[in-house]
């Protein structure tokens, strides 16, 4: 009679394990969305980085958020559409133009648009680098990102 005292203890130990193991508690998570829309004209040059920029106030990024959380920035194209899709940033695009040579004839030079952001208690920053540095009639396109913060 003792032992089966003694395995009905065991028994419930485990029962009792397996329940406090379950048990929850009750974390909740907040995800949040905020687009960052750029026009073409908000781009701003910086002309000791060499680069556009464009800066925008987030009171949301709070300092809980930016100790605790988990934030991303991604650049979407085709916002709206069927085909929309989006690269996380950093994102290096591989493109080319044709310069005029003057003559009635063009050459096409290749660059890389590189586009990354940083971020702090209250803001997010997004940068446009051109390779070598080559800016003559150019500023960068509308952009769309969505930064993406998870506390």
């Amino acid at each position: 009679m003792n032992m089966k005292k003694y395995i009905f203890i065991c028994l419930m130990a485990v029962v009792a394990m397996v329940f406090a193991a379950c048990e929850s508690n009750n974390a909740k998570f907040h995800k949040m969305t905020i687009d960052l829309v750029v026009k073409q004209s908000n781009w701003d040059f910086d002309n000791t980085t060499g680069q556009f920029f464009c800066h925008f106030e987030v009171p949301e990024l709070t300092a809980q958020v930016y100790d605790y959380g988990e934030i991303s920035v991604n650049r979407e194209y085709n916002s709206g559409k069927a085909n929309a899709y989006q690269v996380s940033l950093p994102e290096t695009t591989y493109r080319y133009i044709d310069l005029d040579n003057g003559d009635g004839t063009t050459t096409p030079y290749y660059y890389q648009e590189h586009v990354d952001c940083a971020y702090g208690i209250g803001f997010v920053e997004v940068f446009v680098t051109v390779s070598d540095f080559y800016y003559e009639g150019y500023t960068p396109d509308a952009m769309l990102f969505r930064l993406q913060m998870t506390y």
